[in-house]
């Protein structure tokens, strides 16, 4: 069973709004920041409940006594005597609201990114050691950006791909592991639980090679001239699907990895492209960076996927989702 609280900004009270939820949705993507988005019925009539809901209160939803998100009230949009609705983010939306000025000189990737959580106080839950060194000047950017230009240094470097999550409030940094999820849903108590792919409500398959590379070249900039250091190629993709090639400029101090880097990126970056869409019955299991593995004959998708964005909607405790699904492999 779904409920929602809210916590009043002030931390005077606690209160149970799900008797007035018209309608509530939540998100997730790999992103640092997901939103919450819920509709309170109210009315002037003598018995109706007055709304308590405010900006900057703190709204939780549940299912079956366990947090499933939070965030803070930052939108209230009224029409007449409509239902209120409400917008809510959970706390990496401040990391994309302010802009900073950050340097660092020859400090780790995770020792970074710690102190810019650490200066605008939110909780960390854990962040992965991330030992790439970092030596650069960050200027008028928004620290989400910072942490995602971070994160995306260790991945360039190592080829280990991280994910950002936000559980009960504190923020994870952790290696994309191939967590797989099976989706049940039950449309009563007394029905027994089925798969969710037993009762697909709509899909969309899109392949493509428009972002296929087969050749990567990485270049050294220096003193005006450009010299090719290292150079990656699949001919049989080449002679297959034509020439695609992409140029990456490297640093004079990490030369020494060109070679590495150039497989790493021609291993992504190799192959049709393919992003899907499905609609299910909803599985509170169900979030941005689970693998799920799909067989859908209607539109030919069939494999393991990594769930890239997931919405979940639930209107008069009927709940759906809609997935956004995408290769592992294809996941930069």
């Amino acid at each position: 069973m779904f409920t929602v609280k809210l916590v009043k900004n002030n931390g005077s009270s606690i209160v149970d709004i799900t008797p007035l939820v018209d309608k509530i949705s939540w998100d997730s993507d790999l992103s640092l920041k997901s939103v919450i988005e819920f509709g309170i019925i109210w009315g002037d009539a003598k018995y109706i409940p007055i709304n308590p809901v405010n900006i900057g209160d703190l709204v939780v939803v549940f299912y079956d006594n366990q947090e499933i998100n939070r965030g803070i009230v930052v939108t209230e949009k009224r029409s007449g005597r409509d239902v209120i609705n409400y917008t809510a983010y959970d706390y990496g939306w401040y990391l994309g609201k302010s802009t900073s000025v950050y340097q660092f000189n020859g400090v780790s990737v995770t020792q970074a990114i710690t102190k810019i959580l650490n200066d605008f106080g939110l909780p960390i839950g854990s962040i992965a050691p991330m030992p790439a060194i970092v030596s650069s000047v960050f200027i008028q950017k928004t620290p989400a950006a910072i942490i995602t230009e971070l994160i995306r240094t260790h991945e360039g470097q190592t080829g280990q791909k991280m994910y950002t999550e936000l559980r009960q409030g504190k923020i994870y940094i952790e290696p994309m592991v191939n967590m797989e999820v099976i989706g049940t849903f039950k449309l009563a108590s007394n029905i027994a639980a089925a798969n969710v792919l037993n009762n697909p409500l709509n899909a969309e398959r899109t392949r493509s090679i428009e972002d296929m590379r087969n050749q990567i070249k990485i270049i050294l900039s220096k003193n005006d001239n450009y010299d090719t250091v290292a150079l990656s190629q699949d001919t049989t993709s080449g002679s297959q699907y034509g020439l695609l090639e992409q140029t990456f400029k490297i640093d004079e101090e990490d030369v020494a990895k060109a070679r590495q880097v150039a497989k790493i990126l021609l291993q992504r970056l190799n192959k049709i492209h393919e992003t899907n869409k499905i609609t299910l019955m909803g599985d509170v299991k169900f979030k941005a960076g689970r693998i799920f593995n799909v067989v859908e004959p209607i539109t030919g998708m069939q494999g393991r996927y990594m769930i890239t964005n997931c919405s979940h909607t639930i209107t008069n405790t009927y709940h759906v989702m809609d997935l956004v699904l995408t290769l592992p492999e294809d996941i930069s």
